[in-house]
């Protein structure tokens, strides 16, 4: 008695075609490169963002300070003038 033996190596497997291959071979490269750009694009972006917000914040800083000094010394001037 003859046993039969099944294998997925006969003729009955599928034939894939190349478009489903390539996809099947480069889709997690792909997602993994995207992936890893927009981390990348991200991180600069926050960076550029922290960088800009300290400089504005030291520019309104210097602003308010000029324009205090501005008052006391208009304040100054109006106090001696009445005396």
């Amino acid at each position: 008695m003859t046993q039969m033996r099944f294998s997925s190596t006969e003729a009955g497997q599928k034939i894939v075609s190349p478009h489903v291959g390539f996809y099947k071979t480069f889709t997690r490269p792909i997602a993994k490169v995207l992936l890893m750009a927009t981390f990348t694009y991200q991180l600069t972006y926050w960076g550029w963002v922290y960088v800009e917000k300290a400089e504005i914040k030291k520019d309104k800083t210097a602003e308010i300070k000029a324009l205090e000094n501005q008052l006391s010394e208009l304040t100054q001037s109006k106090e001696t003038k009445k005396t």
